[in-house]
């Protein structure tokens, strides 16, 4: 009895329909002109795309080690991936592609209106979109109704991510740079005292525990008083000065070994502070597009034509059940 209740519904639909052929066959061919006239009306747009891989190290590193995740041929994995979209959709780089393309006016926005702005960022916002493809690559698409313009825009944003990721690198790190700039000099400073003072006790006469013993044979040794009385000054001074000029020479060996080490460390974070490198490796610029990418106006109409049959079917059989229900309560 189902089955015969659902051959029995399906056969009324297809009769209804046949008795609505003509409403349906007008209702659909005012569809299809009058999407086809609001296409026609549609401004033209030029897809253009950046491809891009971020890279793995954000920094030259100078340490003597360099594992493979910090050499800076490495392509970058969904982490930096997003660390790139993030920077690719922030205000710092969509003001400057605002001013740099004047897009206010090039969207043709209405400068005294009282939200231009956020008409200006919404506009943005629909023709230049990032995305990540299936590759793992980054993707900057730009619509444009000129198709030069929208490549020059795609290719500016893939270069204003090196100069934004490097600004926002140095801000950091260039308090870290001046500190252990300072902290070099003063070691470099404190270094130069020392040997100054090793210099000037070794004008005095001291000499190291290493060569009292040969001062020592040569006075025994000497042939004259002259000599003889001028080793035993230099034997008075490294007796009385002697420990000050070793502990100097511990103090100068340790201060030049941290200050070897320093200077990788700051070699590090001047490269960090001042460098500006790429952080991104380029697979494809932007050219400008043959044909347009938008709108697709026979897609258009197919739509809004199985829109319009669509919903005129629901409201006949809508009508057409009402009209039912009131035969029926008579």
């Amino acid at each position: 009895m189902q089955n015969k209740s659902n051959e029995f519904d399906s056969i009324d639909l297809i009769s209804f329909l046949w008795k609505s052929r003509k409403i349906l066959i007008i209702l659909g061919a005012i569809a299809v002109v009058i999407s086809s006239i609001v296409s026609l009306m549609m401004q033209e747009k030029f897809l253009s795309t950046v491809t891009l891989f971020p890279t793995k190290s954000s920094s030259i590193t100078f340490s003597e080690v360099i594992t493979e995740d910090q050499s800076v041929t490495k392509f970058g994995e969904e982490e930096e991936a997003e660390q790139m979209l993030q920077i690719l959709e922030s205000a710092l780089v969509r003001e400057k592609i605002i001013t740099r393309f004047d897009l206010m006016k090039h969207y043709d926005i209405d400068t005294s209106g009282a939200l231009k702005y956020t008409e200006l960022a919404e506009t943005y916002s629909d023709n230049i979109t990032f995305q990540r493809n299936n590759k793992g690559a980054v993707l900057i698409n730009v619509l444009d109704h000129n198709k030069d313009t929208a490549a020059l825009i795609a290719n500016h944003i893939s270069a204003l991510f090196d100069t934004t990721k490097n600004s926002i690198i140095h801000e950091r790190a260039l308090l870290e740079f001046e500190v252990k700039k300072m902290k070099l000099q003063k070691l470099q400073d404190e270094i130069n005292m020392l040997n100054d003072t090793m210099s000037k006790l070794t004008t005095l006469g001291v000499v190291t525990n290493q060569a009292y013993q040969g001062l020592t044979i040569a006075m025994n040794s000497a042939k004259d008083n002259e000599t003889r009385t001028r080793y035993e000054k230099k034997l008075e001074m490294t007796e009385k000065y002697g420990s000050v000029l070793q502990s100097f020479q511990v103090r100068a060996e340790f201060l030049s070994e941290r200050m070897a080490t320093m200077e990788t460390s700051y070699e590090q974070s001047e490269s960090d502070a001042l460098s500006n490198i790429s952080h991104k490796f380029v697979v494809e610029l932007a050219s400008p597009a043959e044909k347009k990418a938008y709108p697709i106006r026979w897609l258009i109409v197919a739509i809004s034509t199985f829109a319009t049959i669509f919903f005129a079917i629901i409201l006949l059989l809508f009508v057409a059940k009402i009209k039912e229900l009131k035969d029926n309560s008579k």
